[in-house]
């Protein structure tokens, strides 16, 4: 049965096809000219691994500030995605980079799930397991999985997922 609802498709016309393309065109060049090189050249830890957890707006890099498992996780993403996308191997180098500081950090290898944030040294910090940080690492290693057909990222994403459904998941009330 139909909802009542029609979603005609507007046809898109010469104009508005050329702003569209001039539109990819500008995001494109911003993410592969601004934003990537900027995460690529500022937020990896030579030091300790992974990437640095803080720059503040004057582009301040604090060595020494906790890791957080969100943004990691969009690391892991971001990269991976890129990858997937423009096929540029520098990305895959730092997608891989992220994936494994996080199977080697950010997983609690004996309770399962992710810690919450590490300390700047890669110890874990607060232990906790936010479902919305879990999440995210789900998506980002479901994306390096992806990206590159490993086995190992997917078979975390879904241990971590299996950790959600046990301890998480509202039994009870759906």
């Amino acid at each position: 049965m139909s909802s009542g609802i029609c979603f005609e498709q507007e046809k898109i016309t010469p104009g508005q096809s050329q702003k569209l393309e001039q539109l990819k065109k500008e995001v494109s060049e911003e993410l592969t000219k601004n934003l990537l090189p900027y995460w690529s050249s500022r937020m990896v830890d030579n030091a300790n691994g992974g990437f640095y957890g803080r720059i503040d707006g004057n582009n301040k890099v604090y060595p020494e500030a906790e890791k957080g498992g969100i943004l990691n996780a969009r690391i892991l993403w971001t990269y991976s995605s890129a990858y997937r996308v423009l096929g540029d191997t520098s990305y895959l180098r730092l997608a891989t980079r992220a994936k494994d500081y996080i199977l080697a950090n950010f997983l609690d290898k004996q309770y399962g799930g992710a810690y919450f944030s590490l300390k700047a040294d890669g110890a874990p910090s607060n232990t906790r397991k936010h479902v919305y940080t879990n999440a995210f690492f789900i998506y980002g290693l479901a994306e390096y999985s992806r990206a590159t057909g490993d086995k190992e990222a997917l078979a975390e994403a879904m241990k971590i997922f299996d950790a959600l459904e046990k301890y998480a998941a509202d039994k009870e009330y759906g």
